[in-house]
């Protein structure tokens, strides 16, 4: 309000304050009470100042006589506060209405006491008496009416009161001596009783002041809990690196959505990143956050509104989308894929992934999150199976397969599926003389309640599960105990997992099994897959050297399906290379399919290194792969898997078996 101001306000309250928040509000409570009192005043000073007229009728006759000057005045000013008794004005306006009211009432006060006097010195007996009556009524009733303003509730009777006082007190007649003096002390006690009331009023005001204080202090502390609950819940359900909702906020929202039993149907969508880890493992930390921070940026920008974005692993994110039918989810699912796909420019660098969509339209109250995050990672999981950039959408079948794949991790944990998982064995003969090589351990599986589990079924679950070892270890005991009896000529040939390959100590856990059941190792071979090789080629190059220094033998297996690389055959020393079944069936129908087999016949043949082909089926294979110089094969047409007393027979057999017999005659027919 300026010094100006605080000037004023010190002159007129007794409390000096004007800056402060106390001083405003007694400010504004001394203008409401005035609001109230001051009709009430101006009515009683103008029904005394017109009862003083009347006592002096000749004197005031005339329009302009001071007496009814002072009453228009009055008049004036009661009309003027009756209009203005609601109205909050600004502390500016107040100090102005309260400096006005404070020259008023000593203007009146002058004035009215002067007048008085005068009638009371000029007037008769009769008329002296109704002088000091409304004399003394108005002096003493303008008083209270400005209690509230002390500054000016004194005015009356220090410049009216006491000086008609003074002239009672001067008056010959004796009575006036006695009224004046009586007069005097009222004035005095009404005095008293004004700084009482003003000091009783200043405490209240200070302590509706302190109050309000306190409830505004409490409400911006309130304000302020809330504003920093708010942040510190942003906080907590926001992801720090993208700035969407995080794994915590993801399921809140999710849980909520499915709680709206008769809201609309809406669309899952669980998203893995393809190629992330390359990036970030080769061009560091920066560069993989910058590219998770681009990737959210275009899901936010293309999610619609009530979608929700979240972050909810490392490169895995989801979105709750207002699509309720199915071919509008499939098409946001491939248009999400298709946008990861660009390019993304970090650091003058290009790079690119893809991602992977699995996606679940779900209606509110039909099953609960832990279903429902069940589903969307079944889809997700079907369409990284399908490859990189698929989307998949889930469906009952899928949810079939998801329950047989937890039925069978749930019986692959139970101790006694050592018991139930038995031992085949395929032979493995030599296609230019027909005698038996080997046989190849294969894993059969029938589940009292499953059935029969396929091993290229529950083998990979082993794995993920992390009891391949366990399972792996108890067949190759069966195994090597029973080709211990076979003649010493025939190898135990076993397939060795990724798991198995880069275990440290697996060579020499494989050979103490071996071993243990009296075989020796040169009668073992061991076969493997590139992509057992990628999980960890030292440690797997490592476990093949300690292996082939016992005396075992190695088999590339599955070379020429597209899981073994020639860069292999240079890396690591192999016994045998195994052809996968898909070349061979090709090599039948298509004259490309022709070449490119015996090419890679050829090219074991520079090397030296023996082929064996697996999955032989019909007999035109067989004799297309003897005319090509394949070493060895295996397959239904020669033998299927056999039972351990059925492969012991075969191992103890002399003559050629018959199936390879009418074969080879075939062979010689045709020729």
């Amino acid at each position: 309000m300026g010094a100006g101001l605080k000037g004023v306000l010190g002159r007129i309250f007794d409390s000096g304050e004007a800056e402060t928040a106390f001083g405003r509000a007694l400010l504004r409570e001394r203008y409401r009470a005035l609001q109230r009192q001051i009709p009430l005043l101006y009515l009683v000073a103008l029904a005394n100042f017109v009862g003083l007229a009347l006592t002096n009728r000749p004197s005031v006759a005339t329009l302009t006589h001071p007496a009814n000057l002072l009453v228009a005045l009055i008049v004036v000013r009661l009309v003027h506060w009756l209009r203005t008794r609601r109205r909050q004005l600004p502390p500016e306006r107040i100090l102005r209405e309260l400096r006005k009211t404070l020259l008023l009432a000593a203007a009146l006060s002058l004035a009215a006491g002067f007048w008085a006097s005068l009638l009371l010195i000029e007037g008769a007996p009769q008329q002296q008496e109704l002088v000091i009556l409304f004399a003394s009524l108005a002096s003493i009733g303008c008083a209270y009416g400005l209690s509230s303003f002390p500054a000016a509730a004194r005015l009356p009777l220090l410049l009216f009161a006491l000086p008609f006082s003074a002239v009672l007190a001067a008056s010959p007649n004796p009575a006036h001596l006695g009224v004046g003096i009586s007069l005097a002390l009222i004035t005095l006690l009404i005095l008293r009783l004004v700084n009482l009331q003003n000091h009783g009023f200043v405490q209240l005001v200070r302590t509706r002041s302190e109050i309000e204080s306190e409830r505004e202090r409490a409400q911006r502390a309130e304000q302020a809990a809330l504003l920093e609950k708010a942040r510190v819940k942003q906080v907590a359900e926001s992801d720090s690196l993208t700035g969407l909702a995080n794994r915590r906020a993801f399921l809140a929202a999710l849980e909520e959505k499915l709680a709206e039993e008769g809201a609309p149907d809406f669309t899952l969508a669980l998203i893995d990143l393809d190629g992330f880890k390359p990036i970030n493992d080769t061009f560091g930390h920066a560069a993989g956050d910058a590219l998770l921070v681009e990737v959210s940026a275009r899901l936010g920008r293309e999610a619609d509104a009530g979608a929700l974005v979240a972050r909810i692993g490392g490169d895995e994110f989801a979105l709750i989308l207002p699509l309720d039918d199915e071919p509008a989810a499939i098409a946001m699912g491939g248009h999400i894929c298709k946008l990861i796909s660009q390019p993304y420019r970090i650091e003058a660098r290009e790079f690119k992934i893809s991602a992977c969509c699995g996606l679940i339209v779900l209606t509110p109250g039909a099953c609960d999150i832990a279903t429902a995050l069940v589903r969307g990672d079944t889809a997700l999981y079907h369409g990284k199976q399908r490859g990189r950039g698929c989307v998949a959408l889930f469906t009952p079948a899928l949810e079939r397969a998801s329950q047989r794949r937890s039925a069978i991790e749930r019986a692959l944990r139970d101790p006694k599926v050592r018991e139930q998982i038995a031992v085949a064995y395929q032979p493995i003969f030599d296609l230019e003389t027909g005698t038996l090589r080997a046989f190849e351990a294969l894993a059969r599986w029938t589940h009292p309640e499953l059935g029969p589990i396929a091993p290229s079924e529950f083998i990979p679950i082993t794995e993920q599960i992390n009891v391949i070892e366990t399972i792996s270890g108890t067949l190759l005991q069966r195994a090597a105990a029973e080709a211990a009896g076979w003649d010493e000529s025939i190898r135990l040939s076993f397939n060795l997992s990724a798991v198995e390959l880069c275990s440290a100590s697996s060579a020499e856990h494989l050979l103490a099994i071996v071993t243990g059941q009296d075989l020796d190792p040169a009668r073992l071979q061991i076969e493997v897959t590139e992509t057992a090789l990628l999980a960890d080629f030292e440690t797997a190059r490592l476990n093949l050297e300690r292996l082939r220094e016992a005396g075992a033998k190695i088999i590339l297996d599955d070379f020429g399906a597209g899981y073994a690389s020639v860069a292999y055959l240079r890396e690591l020393c192999f016994d045998a290379i195994k052809l996968d079944g898909s070349l061979i069936a090709r090599a039948a129908e298509s004259a490309p399919a022709l070449r490119l087999l015996k090419g890679v016949l050829d090219l074991c043949a520079s090397l030296g290194v023996p082929c064996i082909a697996e999955h032989i089926e019909r007999p035109e294979q067989l004799m297309l792969l003897r005319r090509l110089g394949c070493n060895g094969g295996q397959g239904f047409v020669l033998s299927p898997p056999l039972d351990a007393a059925a492969a012991a027979a075969l191992a103890a057999a002399k003559p050629l078996p018959l199936p390879l017999r009418k074969i080879r005659q075939s062979a010689r027919h045709a020729a």
